[in-house]
């Protein structure tokens, strides 16, 4: 199912992207991307949201997208993150350091600088804890002489400083669960590659089913979800 997601504005830029990049005119995709609302919210009035549609394009337009095969992560760096104290500021450090190379990669004046809400990067870093603990793992990853943080007070960016050049020891193209990732790259038992959408999960996000040769396949909780209602429905 299509979905507009929590920012609605910067999906909608996006696929407008996606349809530039195809080769469709401001025109074309001004179209397609009134279609694409429909399909995300069949209730949506295209006259209440044209303003928006709009502005998508023109944002679009102004913003070509980025072709990155991949961000590597090199052996020093993974040298930094192993010798860190506790899995959660492990994840943490794992994947600022990949937020950081990205942007870099997008934007070189970006100097390791991570701009993203810490909910964001919590989710991505598969930690899930207390606003205080997040708070206090930051804090530790900055005396490690890690992290910088912002002079602003109200600004939560933080500029990663342990970018190291070194042989590549990652090549990573998937920023789903990059906390996840990490402990499985790095040979912590408990976690699996989903078989339909390749997101990795730990076993309590997993679900296993016997197929009919009596094969366990192991599916991540939301597609053996959706396996489950696509079976029941045909049934």
């Amino acid at each position: 199912m299509k979905t507009l997601g929590k920012k609605p504005f910067e999906t909608l830029r996006r696929v407008a992207r996606y349809y530039m990049d195809a080769g469709y005119g401001k025109s074309d995709t001004r179209k397609l991307l009134e279609e694409f609302l429909v399909q995300c919210s069949p209730g949506a009035s295209p006259v209440l949201w044209m303003d928006t549609l709009d502005r998508a394009v023109s944002a679009a337009a102004k913003r070509p997208s980025v072709n990155l095969d991949c961000v590597e992560i090199t052996e020093p760096e993974m040298d930094i993150i192993g010798s860190l104290k506790g899995v959660q500021t492990r994840r943490l450090a794992f994947t600022l350091l990949c937020l950081a190379k990205y942007a870099i990669a997008v934007n070189p004046d970006m100097n390791g600088w991570v701009c993203a809400d810490d909910s964001d990067i919590m989710k991505m870093a598969n930690i899930k804890t207390s606003v205080r603990r997040q708070s206090a793992i930051y804090k530790q990853l900055a005396d490690a002489g890690l992290l910088q943080f912002s002079k602003k007070i109200d600004n939560t960016n933080v500029r990663v400083l342990f970018i190291t050049d070194g042989k590549c020891a990652l090549r990573m193209n998937d920023f789903r669960n990059l906390g996840n990732q990490y402990l499985m790259k790095t040979g912590t038992p408990g976690y699996i590659k989903c078989e339909d959408c390749g997101a990795i999960v730990g076993d309590s996000g997993a679900s296993r089913k016997l197929d009919k040769r009596g094969s366990t396949v192991k599916y991540c909780a939301d597609c053996a979800r959706r396996r489950r209602n696509r079976w029941a429905s045909l049934h």
